[in-house]
């Protein structure tokens, strides 16, 4: 995703407007949120929302989306800090920094946590209290609608709790697939598709991206299990290769990065860009 630093300027801007910038008596809560902000992502889900968005609206000003990009990572990164915490993952690194829960402490993590998922939806709520016009107002909602879907019970939420509770004696193929699916994909399906929703796709467009958005979700956590396969094999982890060898997790990409083209056929528009994206999510060595 080395191609996108003037979109990813665009998000930073607008991601750090929104957190106060103050000596209040609280502000370590803006401290902690700022340092998990800015601990090294790249940003994908908010840049797969402005290519979405662009692709279906032909409109390079991202003024309309940017509210909503701005919440799928601040959801995102409230994710980390909540998956690193002592009773979930029990994480004391993350992309070569400290947790949020050791460079403060558990209580001011969780409560981090918690505010970025509120800010998601302020931020949303300010774009729409904007709107005049009825079509946006109700394309507004509707995007809003689908990525607090995605993330919550019946998407995000869901994936992480089957992770949390997996047993190796119920351990399948088909049930990892359905925990990243949920866990990472359905907040990567709701990047494109509240792209799509703001920009005015029809109802086969949204469909076709959401095969789109499945498949990249699901490939990038098959990459994962790929790249860590050594570690993995040696360890707890609840990954596919405790059950997949490293040769069937790549014959397994294959048959993803298949459904992802199978996908983008169905989509009359120019989809390039989500092509050479889904190349560079399924060839990384990172």
């Amino acid at each position: 995703m080395s191609d996108y630093e003037n979109l990813i300027k665009i998000i930073d801007e607008n991601l750090y407007n929104s957190i106060p910038n103050t000596d209040d008596y609280q502000k370590i809560i803006y401290e902690s949120i700022k340092y998990s902000l800015s601990s090294g992502g790249k940003r994908i889900r908010p840049l797969l929302t402005l290519i979405s968005y662009k692709i279906f609206s032909g409109d390079n000003s991202y003024e309309k989306i940017i509210p909503y990009a701005c919440a799928i990572e601040y959801i995102h990164t409230y994710s980390l800090i909540h998956d690193d915490l002592p009773g979930m993952d029990n994480d004391d690194m993350r992309r070569g920094k400290p947790t949020n829960h050791k460079v403060y402490n558990e209580a001011v993590a969780i409560l981090a946590g918690d505010g970025l998922l509120n800010l998601a939806a302020e931020t949303i709520s300010k774009r729409l209290d904007k709107l005049t016009d009825l079509d946006e107002i109700k394309n507004g909602i509707k995007a809003m609608k689908y990525i607090f879907t995605c993330s919550g019970i019946q998407g995000m939420v869901a994936g992480q709790t089957i992770d949390i509770e997996l047993k190796e004696s119920d351990m399948s193929r088909d049930v990892f697939e359905s925990m990243y699916r949920l866990k990472t994909g359905a907040l990567i399906r709701a990047a494109l598709v509240c792209g799509a929703i703001i920009a005015g796709a029809d109802d086969s467009e949204i469909i076709a991206l959401e095969r789109y958005g499945n498949s990249i979700g699901l490939a990038y956590q098959v990459k994962d299990d790929i790249l860590d396969y050594e570690s993995d094999i040696n360890s707890k982890n609840m990954t596919l290769s405790r059950i997949l060898n490293k040769d069937e997790l790549k014959d397994f990409m294959q048959e993803i990065y298949q459904e992802t083209l199978n996908s983008l056929k169905t989509i009359d528009r120019n989809t390039n860009e989500l092509l050479e994206i889904a190349k560079q999510l399924m060839n990384r060595s990172y």
